[in-house]
């Protein structure tokens, strides 16, 4: 997974895409009423796309428009100049584009500035001195017309990241499916793997427009969204944005942790929780906590089946909740009920340890006690072999937590469900 960067209080590479409103206009008016909305639209970041102002070439006239939008904006602000080449409205020199960026970078105008990669030539030297004055760094690399190889889409993006770049940024113009799918795979290639900065890929048009929804599934950190004008074909607007991609995140990747007791459920739920910045809920304490009493208190006094009664109970009400990780206790699974609710739902990651194993956790870890004498090998090796077949009907993947950290079991989990979480 690509590293993150953080923006003022904006985690930018982590969980849901960064919506980010496209403010532009001609006049100082309309830009400035348009920031000023910006700030209360469901939107986490800013981006002021100074090409489409009319007075932009006078660099006096674009400092004062600049320091408004800053004392406006509580947002993290993105100032971006799209020149002409590039797919922008305005034509300047490359001097006076780089000049332009010097002013925002050394007065803090904007948190991120984006440079154009076909402006630096292969030479990361001007990325070091904006960067210099404490700005973050978004290289960009686009075409109106079409989309490369997916070979040359990875090149571009490491290229990009070589010149300095905090955030990588590709949009291209696909003329087929096909070339939405190149920059799909491409994206998902470098960003699972290779990169270790914030991706943003954008396959531009109508045909393109899923990738501007698909950002949480291929690690595209930013997507951009219109106010009222769209700055690229195939934009959507804030309200709608906001809306699929909520669908998206908290429905599509509910991830289940089944398995036996000391497989390591709640330590993976806290590090898949703590990596990737999901809510996660462990059932067993959440019962603890609703019924004021301990597990072991639980099976004490009201028996096993007591127990199940309140584990399926809460596990309903659990399943109501904006949770994306969930730990469940190790017999979960002994209830056809329970397993039909945790199907339905979302997916089932089932760890498994060998007995040796599970054992020797289950000795060193004090809050087993209630088991009293009955950890040793034998036993342990019995109840798992009385609940392997319940454990693996209902497992989507299996992963085996011998021998691995919690870090590395957490990143197979990833790589296996194929998607970030």
């Amino acid at each position: 997974m690509a590293k993150t960067i953080k923006v003022r209080n904006l985690e930018i590479g982590r969980g849901r895409p960064k919506i980010c409103a496209i403010v532009l206009g001609e006049t100082e008016g309309e830009i400035l009423q348009l920031a000023e909305r910006a700030n209360t639209e469901n939107c986490d970041m800013i981006e002021f796309r100074a090409d489409h102002y009319a007075k932009i070439l006078d660099i006096d006239a674009a400092k004062t428009i600049l320091g408004k939008i800053r004392k406006i904006c509580k947002k993290p602000i993105i100032f971006t100049f799209r020149r002409k080449e590039e797919g922008g409205k305005t034509q300047t020199s490359l001097e006076y584009y780089k000049k332009l960026l010097l002013v925002v970078a050394q007065n803090w105008y904007a948190d991120i500035v984006d440079v154009e990669a076909s402006a630096l030539s292969g030479d990361g030297s001007f990325v070091d001195k904006l960067k210099d004055f404490g700005v973050f760094i978004i290289i960009s690399k686009h075409d109106f017309e079409k989309t490369p190889t997916q070979e040359e889409i990875i090149e571009n993006f490491f290229m990009m990241q070589d010149l300095g770049a905090d955030i990588v940024k590709a949009a291209y113009m696909p003329n087929t499916k096909k070339d939405v799918l190149n920059l799909i795979t491409a994206a998902e290639n470098v960003t699972s793997t290779y990169l270790s900065c914030p991706v943003v890929a954008i396959s531009m048009g109508h045909l393109g427009m899923i990738t501007r929804i698909l950002g949480e599934f291929i690690e595209s950190a930013i997507t951009f969204a219109a106010i009222t004008k769209s700055s690229a074909p195939g934009q959507i607007g804030i309200d709608k944005m906001e809306t699929v991609l909520d669908v998206i995140h908290n429905n599509y990747k509910k991830v289940f942790l089944v398995g036996f007791m000391g497989t390591g459920k709640t330590a993976v739920a806290n590090a898949l929780a703590t990596n990737y910045g999901l809510n996660k809920l462990d059932l067993d304490a959440y019962i603890e906590k609703k019924e004021h009493m301990s597990i072991a208190d639980i099976f004490a006094t009201q028996s096993e089946s007591g127990f199940r009664d309140k584990e399926t109970k809460h596990l309903r009400q659990v399943l109501k909740k904006n949770y994306q990780v969930i730990s469940l206790g190790g017999g979960i699974v002994l209830r056809n009920e329970n397993i039909e609710l945790i199907k339905e739902k979302g997916v089932i990651v089932l760890l498994t340890a060998k007995p040796e194993t599970i054992a020797l956790r289950m000795q060193r870890d004090k809050t087993r006690s209630w088991l009293g004498d009955n950890i040793d090998l034998e036993y342990v090796r019995e109840l798992m072999k009385s609940r392997e077949e319940a454990y693996l009907k209902v497992a989507d993947i299996v992963i085996s937590t011998d021998e691995k950290t919690v870090d590395e079991i957490c990143k197979e989990i990833v790589e296996t469900l194929g998607f970030t979480l």
